[in-house]
């Protein structure tokens, strides 16, 4: 059998679908005419996208060119990109999904006989700095792993999780950058309105965030260990850490996490569009 990941096509081109595009071609792993971009409903946007990273652009009878599929829509999209593209869906491609919510039985049952893997990463894709947790189906090889774990290796760090770990890294990860931009700017609009300018305040929230990451991943401490190191007895940090948590941060927090992971369960209904 032909190795897979040498015609990779992607259906659907909005942001997720760009990272993973921009990542894979942009990092030299696969060239442009390894790619193909599949979106006969929005034609414009894979025009785009072929602009942007000189993929191919192509229609729905292309994928038979392809050996490997990836899911890139909103798991709404799901039941009707099945009946768009069934005819050219086949057991000897390999496909991955990015669907939250749209589980491995859901997607093994829709197209018999074929390999797949669910995928949950985040937008960080696009800067090489992705968290990437992934489940492989009951078909798929160890050279299918193996791919999976090749080509998002480039986009950041690459996971394998079972399946029932899939919601809880969609609520940690998957969701994580929109937690972290609604702290950034929280702590932006604290410092605005006790007097200091929104651009000023916002480069000080966005710098503090880079720092913090560089410092947990280049010492390889804890955040927990992190959090300690900063938070001088009595000092500023832990009066603003007390107040956070008397404020509820910690709930907060958990509660957007399980909100997340809910959701994701919710969508691997057929019936969740809503």
């Amino acid at each position: 059998m032909k190795k897979r990941g040498q015609k990779i096509a992607f259906i659907g081109t909005g942001f997720m679908a760009r990272a993973m595009i921009g990542g894979i071609v942009g990092s030299g792993l696969r060239s442009p005419d390894a790619v193909l971009a599949v979106n006969p409903v929005e034609p414009e946007s894979a025009a785009e996208v072929n602009r942007l990273f000189g993929v191919g652009v192509g229609g729905i009878s292309d994928l038979d060119g392809a050996d490997t599929v990836v899911f890139a829509v909103k798991p709404q999209q799901f039941d009707e990109a099945l009946a768009m593209y069934r005819d050219h869906f086949t057991a000897d491609k390999l496909y991955l999904s990015i669907m939250a919510g749209v589980t491995l039985a859901r997607l093994e049952k829709s197209i018999p006989g074929a390999p797949v893997v669910r995928l949950m990463p985040n937008l960080a894709l696009s800067v090489g700095k992705s968290a990437t947790a992934f489940a492989p189906g009951s078909l798929a090889s160890g050279e299918d792993v193996a791919l999976v774990e090749e080509l998002f290796s480039v986009m950041g760090v690459v996971l394998k999780v079972d399946e029932e770990l899939i919601s809880s890294v969609t609520g940690l990860s998957g969701s994580g950058p929109a937690y972290f931009c609604l702290l950034a700017e929280a702590l932006a609009a604290a410092a605005e309105e006790k007097g200091m300018d929104r651009a000023t305040a916002d480069a000080l929230a966005l710098q503090t965030l880079i720092g913090t990451a560089e410092l947990l991943e280049k010492t390889g401490v804890s955040a927990a260990e992190l959090r300690r190191r900063v938070t001088s007895k009595k000092g500023t940090t832990e009066a603003g850490l007390l107040a956070m948590t008397a404020a509820g941060f910690e709930k907060a927090a958990a509660d957007g996490f399980n909100a997340a992971r809910i959701r994701c369960d919710e969508l691997s209904s057929p019936d969740s569009a809503k």
